[in-house]
């Protein structure tokens, strides 16, 4: 068992302390910690540290009374705010395994590393997975989508600094241009600067450039990412 593994609210306890979430953004967002899986820090050293990073959870209109995600202010700062629900902690969870739409990634991270004829585990375990916004997006049965507002880009962007810097990857891959394009103009605005980190981007597998274009931005983009990046010959 690794550090990480033994203590993850210490692990991530200072992120973030006495910014604009004064007790810190995963002492209020405890549910919100990345996924790690067991084979991240990969012993035979196969594989690259790898971070999936997506963009954000979805609440609707039977969320609102138990949550005050709407409200950017009171979400990030009130004392007395309505946050995660019991009822939704599985449904923010990081831990994606059985989450249908990103079986589309554990799939040809499955095909790539048996193509290396590299044993694995499956699903997650073989990277950790983030969602970039810690505000959930509305929901609101026409739409869906999250439209930043300056807060949420300096929490979110305070938050993957942190988390990079205790997780140390090697590669990032953002499944959402949007956040990727957030956390760019965050580091440029911050001098904030990862020069031993790869750090790329991909089409959504619910976008319609997963497939278009034979997936140049999408599935055969990521797997001639992996290939590249994160598999070590």
């Amino acid at each position: 068992m690794n550090e990480y593994d033994k203590n993850q609210a210490e692990f991530y306890c200072e992120i973030g302390k006495d910014g604009v979430i004064k007790e810190g953004i995963f002492e209020r967002f405890p549910e919100l910690r990345p996924a790690v899986g067991s084979h991240y820090w990969r012993e035979d050293g196969r594989h690259k540290k790898m971070l999936l990073v997506g963009e954000s959870n979805y609440f609707d209109d039977n969320d609102i009374p138990y949550s005050d995600f709407l409200d950017a202010e009171k979400w990030y700062k009130a004392e007395d705010a309505k946050l995660i629900p019991e009822y939704a902690q599985t449904k923010v969870s990081n831990y994606i395994g059985n989450y249908r739409t990103f079986d589309k990634f554990f799939n040809i991270m499955s095909k790539v590393l048996e193509e290396a004829g590299i044993e694995h585990l499956t699903g997650l375990e073989e990277a950790a997975f983030y969602n970039y916004f810690l505000r959930p997006a509305y929901k609101d049965g026409k739409n869906k989508g999250f439209v930043p507002q300056n807060i949420d880009r300096e929490v979110s962007g305070i938050a993957l600094s942190g988390i990079l810097d205790r997780l140390n990857p090697d590669f990032v891959i953002f499944l959402s241009k949007k956040a990727y394009s957030e956390f760019q103009k965050f580091c440029n605005q911050n001098n904030a600067i990862y020069e031993n980190i790869v750090i790329q981007h991909v089409a959504h597998p619910a976008s319609i450039w997963w497939n278009r274009e034979g997936g140049i931005r999408g599935k055969a983009k990521f797997e001639q990412l992996l290939k590249k990046y994160w598999i070590n010959n």
